[in-house]
């Protein structure tokens, strides 16, 4: 995309296919205005640029396509798992996505789609089973992240996924706060520590969802995780300051 040029907002798309649609059909001195203003929106907008990035990633989209249903009305085995918490991201990823509805049975993932549908789906569950549990994993060790932050941390990588990230002024979920247990004594108990200052500067379920984004277009775990190597060192330069 030109750096000289604005990205284009969704009014400005609008506004495009309105003067287009002038330019080619209207009458009297309609055309001709429409064709003025025209070259002056696409001289402040890189349209061309948008819609390049816009092909790209519909192309690297992981629900891009087509998932027909089962013909005989039975239900396949997708995947199978243990971990609940990642294994309900993953099917309500599939319904919203693939718009393809799923059932839990005996731990098992099933829908009632065709064996080609079946096998696609699986790789797509795989794919972000693994993305979650990775990323968790390499997140969990900056300093300041606590494992109470995991549930929020995993919505918050559902929501970047499927473009469903809190509006504006909608207020992003609270961070748990850890329970410090106090040993009980005959004396009165000394005040709980004050809470340790987070090496964090960055919550945990908004940095998730711009992981949640690359996901659901093919950017590799490993590539995502190379950013929270980046918010490692940077911590690690502030506090040798």
């Amino acid at each position: 995309m030109d750096k000289n040029m604005r990205k284009p907002t969704p009014k400005a798309w609008e506004l495009l296919e309105k003067l287009q649609a002038l330019a080619e059909r209207g009458i009297d001195g309609e055309r001709q205005a429409a064709q003025h203003k025209l070259a002056r929106l696409k001289a402040r907008f890189d349209f061309a640029g948008a819609a390049a990035e816009k092909r790209a990633a519909d192309q690297a989209d992981m629900f891009k396509g087509r998932f027909p249903p089962s013909r005989n009305g039975k239900s396949v085995r997708i995947c199978k798992f243990t971990d609940y918490a990642v294994a309900n991201s993953v099917k309500w990823a599939i319904e919203k996505g693939a718009g393809v509805p799923c059932q839990w049975r005996d731990g098992e993932l099933r829908a009632e789609v065709s064996p080609t549908t079946a096998k696609n789906l699986a790789a797509i569950a795989l794919k972000i089973s693994e993305s979650f549990l990775k990323l968790w994993d390499k997140f969990s060790r900056l300093d300041g992240v606590h494992p109470a932050d995991r549930g929020i941390f995993i919505m918050g990588l559902y929501d970047g996924m499927m473009n469903d990230g809190r509006t504006e002024g909608q207020p992003i979920p609270r961070r748990p706060v850890p329970v410090v247990k106090v040993r009980k004594t005959k004396k009165p108990p000394a005040p709980a520590p004050a809470a340790a200052p987070s090496g964090l500067h960055i919550h945990p379920y908004t940095i998730a969802l711009d992981w949640g984004r690359q996901i659901r277009f093919s950017v590799p775990w490993e590539t995502i995780a190379g950013e929270i190597e980046a918010l490692a060192a940077k911590q690690l330069s502030v506090a040798g300051e």
